[in-house]
């Protein structure tokens, strides 16, 4: 199936704008609902279609996320390291 030439196997950059219910990432792709998982709010990367429905798609992380995601995820992890050590 293919909705608005959008078809299994293409990758597409996404910024993720809320949640699902489900828990399921949501952004849309040429105006189409694109549900992504094991993703949250903000993320930004590729994504990879892997099912079309008629009116959504479903799509998965491809590769690494965007450069800025990459540099807050980092910063974070960094201040959770420098608490713990704190607290030791």
């Amino acid at each position: 199936m293919v909705v608005r030439g959008i078809k299994v196997g293409e990758i597409y950059e996404v910024e993720i704008k809320s949640l699902t219910q489900r828990g399921d990432g949501f952004a849309r792709v040429k105006g189409i609902a694109c549900f992504v998982k094991n993703v949250t709010v903000g993320w930004k990367g590729n994504v990879k279609v892997v099912k079309v429905g008629p009116s959504y798609i479903v799509a998965e992380p491809s590769g690494e996320a965007s450069s800025s995601q990459e540099a807050s995820s980092q910063s974070s992890e960094e201040s959770f390291d420098d608490s713990m050590e704190e607290g030791m």
